[in-house]
């Protein structure tokens, strides 16, 4: 910890191509010229790892040296002097282009990295296609070094990015460099693979085409794909993603940097639960209409109980909680738990394998496990039961599968096939998550926005509608609102600007009032 009594360092004033630059202090200089929206080509250097200096690319001029000098490595002083443009400097990185593309393979056309590489584009602002190498290139292998990752070795340029993330952000130490000068490549140790829960960081970050995704190889050309925001929702750590969208299926998620959530970072197991989206196993064709629905709960009397899911947005969980307070219903929750895992950067994998259990927490207080209330339907307590499930492949209690003939009246709404739909009267196809607008809180108390990506299935329907639809038809609510609308009634005074692109931690102010009614989340 920092000493209280020592005075931190004041920040140091350079100038950057003649303009006056602020740099805090103990900043690597390519840090702050980055920073600063000045444009520094460079492999090697990550902001989230400890830099290297091996690649040599990121060379400026600087007052201290006559010799060019590499910026990732230099702490800025007071009155420092940088020029980072200019017919010096750009034959310094024309020079280590040359070097680099000496044994580079000139397969762009068929490279998975193309349209999103580094190597590509400073390529194309300092060469001009041509070479003097005549020399047969050295060949290195092309191999699978895990479950999800493929290296190129003719592509890799021993930037060590991914080693270093190996070493410095999980802490597994699977990479390093093998063989020296021109046959350098990066590679697993014996009978190591890469295969930690993160691995697929080092392909994010890899600046070449060295490392792939074997799940998305030659899936989709970045130009002709679209790239959306969103929050991962495989667990309650609440990942800032991008997912990769091409003819309307979600082909890869990729870490979206967020420092108050995921850092750089997100998991193998969250950026490929993706499979859902598209399954088979959608549903898509509706059972019963919004009248039967509100005549089946009306006809549970006192007697009506409602199963959601963690995984539902915070405005589903407030709509949730209207119809179960105007109906009396007592409240469960499906819930999916997994394995727990915290890298050497404190990066952690919840053990809470869904989206939204802070939001359910905020609307409902403490709820008993829906095993519960399954026992409650099984000895006839309910007449009537509603289940509203968003979590993909969820394993069904074995109590509420068994209890599902008991109730006089039964409706699901789902994404996917389920065993309850045997016993149901009304049947509503739902949307998941990577098909609606929303919001969900994650393990921290920060609300967050998803967006949609693709366009839902025909049949299918959001939970966000059908709730209000059928709130209507129970007289209940005047109006369908947009999913703004209603987080802007759940939550005065926030709205979707303030959430913005990094979500909001709301205060005691914004937060909805917690239900009064004794039988939410009280039986």
């Amino acid at each position: 910890m920092p000493d209280p009594n020592v005075s931190p360092a004041p920040p140091v004033r350079i100038k950057v191509n003649g303009v006056e630059v602020v740099a805090p202090p103990g900043k690597r200089l390519l840090d702050v010229l980055v920073n600063t929206g000045t444009t520094v080509p460079h492999y090697c250097w990550h902001p989230g790892l400890t830099p290297a200096g091996n690649c040599r690319m990121c060379l400026v001029k600087v007052s201290t040296s006559r010799k060019l000098e590499v910026s990732c490595m230099i702490v800025p002083t007071e009155g420092l002097e940088v020029t980072t443009e200019g017919p010096e400097v750009d034959a310094g990185r024309k020079a280590v282009l040359e070097y680099m593309l000496v044994n580079h393979p000139l397969d762009c056309p068929i490279c998975d990295k193309a349209g999103e590489c580094m190597l590509q584009d400073n390529t194309y602002d300092y060469r001009k296609g041509l070479s003097r190498f005549e020399e047969d290139k050295v060949i290195r292998p092309t191999k699978d070094l895990g479950r999800n990752i493929k290296i190129w070795g003719n592509r890799c340029i021993s930037c060590t990015r991914c080693i270093r993330f190996c070493d410095e952000v999980t802490g597994t130490s699977e990479l390093t460099i093998v063989n020296r000068g021109d046959h350098s490549v990066a590679d697993t140790h014996p009978e190591v693979p890469l295969d930690n829960p993160m691995s697929l960081c080092t392909v994010d970050i890899c600046p070449v085409g060295a490392l792939t995704d074997k799940n998305f190889l030659y899936q989709a050309r970045v130009w002709f794909a679209e790239r959306k925001d969103t929050i991962c929702t495989s667990c309650a750590h609440g990942c800032n993603v991008t997912a990769t969208v091409y003819k309307g299926e979600v082909k890869r998620l990729q870490p979206r940097t967020n420092h108050d959530v995921n850092g750089y970072w997100a998991c193998d197991a969250g950026r490929l639960n993706i499979g859902h989206i598209a399954s088979e196993r959608r549903l898509k064709e509706a059972k019963g209409t919004i009248a039967d629905i509100a005549k089946g709960l009306r006809d549970g009397g006192n007697k009506v109980a409602i199963i959601a899911s963690s995984s539902h947005t915070l405005e589903e969980l407030y709509l949730v909680r209207q119809l179960a307070t105007a109906l009396g219903a007592r409240v469960g929750f499906l819930g999916k738990e997994g394995p727990s895992w915290t890298a050497k950067s404190g990066f952690t994998i919840e053990a809470d394998k869904t989206s939204n259990r802070r939001g359910v927490d905020l609307f409902f207080g403490v709820v008993p496990p829906v095993v519960h209330l399954a026992r409650a339907v099984w000895d006839g307590q309910v007449r009537s039961l509603l289940v509203l499930n968003q979590i993909p492949d969820i394993e069904w209690p074995q109590e509420l599968v068994a209890a599902a003939p008991k109730p006089g009246w039964l409706g699901v709404s789902d994404m996917s096939e389920n065993p309850l739909l045997p016993f149901a009267q009304a049947v509503v196809p739902t949307t998941c998550w990577a098909e609606k607008d929303g919001t969900v809180m994650n393990r921290d108390g920060r609300i967050q926005r998803i967006r949609p990506l693709v366009a839902p299935p025909a049949g299918t329907r959001s939970d966000l509608s059908f709730l209000q639809e059928l709130l209507a038809a129970l007289g209940l609510r005047k109006h369908v609102m947009s999913a703004e609308g209603v987080f802007r009634e759940a939550f005065p005074g926030l709205d979707y600007a303030k959430v913005g692109a990094l979500g909001v931690v709301p205060g005691a102010s914004t937060a909805p009032p917690p239900s009064s009614e004794r039988h939410v989340g009280s039986k």
